[in-house]
């Protein structure tokens, strides 16, 4: 198995639940992306020999948030946008330094990681509200199951101070079929898809570095 599928079992299967994605396109200083065989809801891309076993230390980017104030759904303020930035930086990087030595600058023997957010999608406060008793029930027998807000995620990986990286992904995840007695603020949906994230991208890539 590749380093990048090793790792897309990490930064891309934190993916909880089956979606259906819609129409993804990467930012335009992204490398080319191709659709990943097991899923269509993962952009991927990957230097040919890549090999990411050797990195220590670790820099997570201020993350890049270009999810749309005002959508005509259920739009997501600037301060929406700047917690969910801040909650994946911190969530990714707590997660990481239980794993790696963090480092706040480029060198040659650090990894860095740049997330981008491109679209956040809120729950709704109605669907907020279908999500506890007595409304719940109204989900519990729905064939679409709850829809909970979705967030799409960017993500590059540069070897020390490289411009170009050398591994890419994005991704479209929601939480449908969620425990619908359960109540979820807005952008709780979001922030579990983060929590999972994080847990596994710090499992694997230290699985990796045990290997070398």
């Amino acid at each position: 198995m590749s380093t990048l599928r090793v790792l897309t079992a990490s930064a891309l299967a934190f993916l909880i639940g089956g979606c259906a994605a819609p129409t993804l396109k990467a930012p335009g200083d992204y490398p080319q992306l191709t659709v990943d065989a097991s899923d269509d809801s993962i952009l991927v891309f990957t230097q040919p020999g890549l090999d990411l076993s050797g990195f220590r230390k670790v820099l997570v980017e201020p993350v890049r948030m270009q999810a749309r104030a005002g959508g005509k759904d259920e739009p997501v303020t600037t301060k929406e946008a700047q917690l969910i930035a801040e909650y994946l930086r911190t969530t990714v990087s707590g997660r990481l330094g239980k794993e790696f030595t963090l480092v706040d600058a480029p060198a040659a023997d650090v990894l860095r990681i740049r997330f981008t957010v491109t679209d956040l999608q809120p729950t709704g406060a109605a669907q907020i509200l279908m999500l506890v008793p007595p409304f719940s029930t109204v989900n519990l027998v729905s064939p679409k199951g709850a829809f909970t807000g979705s967030i799409t995620l960017g993500g590059e990986f540069f070897e020390g101070a490289a411009p170009q990286a050398s591994a890419a992904f994005l991704v479209y995840r929601s939480r449908p079929g969620i425990d619908a007695t359960v109540a979820f603020g807005r952008l709780d949906a979001a922030k579990k898809v983060i929590d999972n994230f994080a847990e596994r991208l710090a499992k694997d890539l230290a699985a990796l570095r045990k290997k070398s």
